[in-house]
């Protein structure tokens, strides 16, 4: 090998070469004197190096079971070389062989016990398979064979972590550091899996040590950042995205996660220089929309509209952009504004379909019935199985004065299709209309027919508490879960059954849990949690819970009322008192949403109710 990489450097060679000096293939290099070391002298054939070029292509063009077949071929000549092993054994394991990657490369570690890449990728394949006894062997040969590369500290602390034993991995990255002073990749890659499990404390102390070594390290203070955001210390994590703003100052990430952290901070100016400096640097639709879930996030929605207005200015004719903006308003309860920007979705948009049924139902909620049943009409036209259209346009139909035009829709939706969705929107048309009794007797026959079906059962479950028999839904949700264990939207139903009547709260709080491990970071989820401590009296963890569900979902009326209630046990009343005036103005702009039916009054009661403060004197 080192015979033909000198013929290639020969004159007639440099002769022919371009004027312009070619890239160097450092790995190359690396892999040359590795193998010289190990070879004792031996030479490889011009057929065995060739074989080997032919491996490496296929393996960088992803080929590697043609990898593996050139490999064998350079073998053929050249049998035992400890480089063309290690790389049969990593083309193996790229196959998920790790039996046959284990067996070359222990003939490589025979052949050449002194050559450290076969030693690592042992490592690493004894690792994968589990064995980390044998791993941990060849990893700490290979560190004595090249204390001063890095790669397979990098290996060991990993299989550390893999053994459960994070103190160890730590303790190999420090030695890492004392081999190779000013080296941080070792603090860095371990901190960032330490981050990822959740380890915030071990994790916090690597990223810092990282941090200090190599301040330019943009993808470690964004990580740290993130640590701190995620441990409540929004000051913290804003200043140290500012220090990777200082050598990035464009990294589109880190200014979007740098207005979060302002925001979290409570400083909506600082949050709004970050924001307009990325809004700045992006031509993309998604952009402005990122921006003002941002702000609405944390509850300025005035920002949040501003930034779509404007952007829409900006970008004449972008469809995403209405539809986002019509999304945002929507979401703010803005449907006037929403039924206007989600007319401008034009009809050969792969929105439009979406835009069309949204904006019906923002002018539905706005009392303009008729040019909202047109859509609905149009829309059911095209999309007779569609569900949810049904579903939305009977509700329409009700709220324009035709109930009965509601129920039948509803009703030839279930005779031509049957389905758990439409099954709930009757049971609960016929429960506004004063006949809960014949929505249950309907959904029991549905569920005698199909006993199996969680969702009907689900339903069901659901409609037994509109009717206000707790015990009825506790017993329909336990038989959901007798079918699905892990029906999310059931577990966390018979939580919050349970909490609100002050039964087995060790039994909610584990249902409601196992639900969030479902779907994590869920507003609702997180506000039965934080229901559950509210019953148990743990006010304070009560308070932490529904901070964050509001966070998820801020304009809930439930998850607004509960945090207030939350606030006034913890002697909040200024903070009570604006979450319940917060859950009051989502009310009138959307009456339906209230839960239950009586909810604004609850609410006033409530606000009645705090004492006033003495004036000053």
């Amino acid at each position: 090998m080192s015979a033909l990489l000198a013929a290639l450097v020969a004159p007639g060679v440099l002769a022919a070469a371009p004027s312009r000096r070619p890239r160097v293939d450092k790995e190359a290099m690396r892999e040359a004197i590795d193998a010289g070391a190990a070879d004792e002298g031996r030479y490889a054939s011009s057929a065995s190096y060739t074989h080997y070029l032919q491996s490496r292509l296929r393996h960088h063009a992803g080929d590697h079971r043609g990898a593996v077949d050139a490999l064998r071929l350079a073998l053929a000549s050249d049998d035992g070389n400890p480089l063309l092993l290690t790389r049969l054994g990593e083309e193996y394991a790229r196959l998920g062989d790790l039996k046959r990657a284990e067996r070359e490369l222990r003939r490589a570690v025979l052949r050449a016990p002194a050559y450290y890449p076969a030693h690592v990728l042992l490592g690493r394949v004894l690792t994968e398979s589990k064995r980390f006894a044998r791993a941990r062997l060849h990893l700490r040969r290979a560190v004595s064979l090249k204390p001063r590369e890095p790669e397979a500290y990098l290996v060991l602390a990993q299989l550390h972590l893999e053994m459960g034993a994070p103190d160890e991995a730590v303790k190999v990255v420090a030695a890492q550091a004392q081999a190779l002073p000013g080296e941080t990749s070792g603090y860095r890659r371990l901190g960032l899996a330490l981050a990822e499990r959740g380890d915030t404390a071990r994790a916090e102390r690597l990223l810092v040590e990282a941090a200090a070594k190599d301040p330019g390290d943009v993808e470690v203070l964004t990580a740290l950042a993130q640590l701190y955001e995620d441990t409540h210390r929004p000051a913290l994590a804003e200043e140290t995205l500012a220090r990777a703003l200082e050598r990035d100052a464009d990294s589109r990430e880190v200014l979007l996660a740098a207005g979060r952290a302002a925001l979290k901070a409570g400083s909506v100016v600082r949050a709004k220089a970050y924001f307009d400096r990325l809004l700045s640097l992006s031509s993309e639709p998604e952009m402005p929309v990122r921006v003002a879930f941002s702000y609405l996030a944390a509850r300025e929605p005035g920002a949040a509209a501003e930034v779509l207005d404007a952007a829409r200015r900006g970008e004449q004719g972008e469809p995403r952009l209405a539809y986002y903006a019509g999304l945002v308003h929507e979401r703010m309860r803005r449907f006037a504004d929403a039924a206007d920007a989600f007319a401008g979705v034009p009809p050969e948009s792969d929105v439009y379909a979406d835009a069309r049924v949204r904006r019906a139902r923002s002018l539905s909620l706005q009392g303009e019935h008729s040019r909202a049943l047109t859509l609905y009409r149009a829309a059911l036209r095209e999309s007779p199985d569609d569900v949810d259209v049904r579903a939305q346009f009977a509700r329409a139909l009700e709220r324009g004065g035709t109930p009965d035009r509601a129920e039948l829709l509803l009703r030839e939706g279930l005779a031509a299709s049957p389905s758990a969705a439409l099954y709930d929107a009757l049971a609960a048309t016929l429960h506004r209309r004063g006949r809960g009794k014949e929505a249950l007797a309907l959904l029991r026959e549905a569920v005698a027919r199909s006993p199996r079906d969680e969702d009907l059962l689900y339903v069901l479950g659901a409609a037994h508490e509109r009717q206000g028999d707790a015990a009825g839904a506790l017993a329909r949700m336990r038989a959901v879960l007798a079918v699905a264990p892990d029906h999310a939207a059931a577990l966390n139903f018979l939580g919050y059954l349970l909490a609100q009547a002050g039964q087995d709260l060790d039994e909610a709080e584990r249902r409601v849990r196992r639900a969030l491990e479902l779907r994590p970071d869920t507003g609702a989820y997180l506000d039965s949690l934080g229901w559950v401590y509210f019953r148990r009296g743990d006010y304070a963890r009560a308070v932490d819970a529904l901070e964050r569900a509001s966070t998820l979902s801020p304009d809930e009326p439930v998850i607004l009322e509960h945090l207030g209630d939350a606030y006034q046990r913890v002697a909040r009343m200024d903070d009570a008192a604006a979450a319940w005036r917060r859950a009051l103005e989502v009310l009138t702009l959307d009456p339906e949403s209230a839960e239950p039916p009586d909810q604004r009054a609850a609410l006033e009661r409530k606000l009645k109710a705090l004492p006033t403060r003495a004036p000053d004197r």
